[in-house]
């Protein structure tokens, strides 16, 4: 009789649900597809003579991929917090939604803005479907609906 030991390498539980190891892999992987499509984007923009000013400060490029990161850190939060995946969503979606109220507000001319949002919109484009993969939908976890 042979006895199979668990696999440490396993990237969902027992129940169905990701383990966080997993959902942290996905996150660095969008995120720094994220951080580079953002950054590539600004530096574009700046080249095109876009300011990229705020309150006459000029954004740097760099904050670009350092913000793009920090909205995929909360991202993993998010996708390790909120399930089944149509909550997770939802409620991205709602935060991305939130997200764009700055950009437009903030940014005296409208090619900064449309720069702005643009990034923001590139950035849940790519975290969002990325890490919601790794998400169990509702009927994975038994058929019952969470609410």
């Amino acid at each position: 009789m042979t006895i199979s030991e668990p696999k440490h390498h396993e990237t969902h539980s027992r129940a169905g649900q990701p383990s966080t190891l997993a959902l942290v892999r996905r996150g660095a992987l969008a995120g720094a597809a994220a951080a580079v499509c953002t950054s590539a984007l600004a530096a574009t923009a700046r080249t095109a003579d876009v300011s990229l000013e705020v309150d006459a400060a000029a954004i740097p490029i760099a904050a670009f991929a350092f913000w793009t990161l920090i909205g995929t850190a909360l991202g993993v939060f998010m996708a390790r917090l909120l399930r089944p995946r149509r909550r997770f969503l939802v409620v991205t979606v709602a935060a991305t939604g939130l997200s764009l109220i700055p950009p437009i507000a903030l940014p005296d001319d409208s090619a900064t803005k449309a720069v702005l949002v643009a990034a923001h919109l590139l950035a849940a484009a790519i975290i969002v479907p990325i890490l919601s993969r790794g998400i169990a939908t509702g009927a994975a976890n038994g058929g019952t609906r969470n609410r």
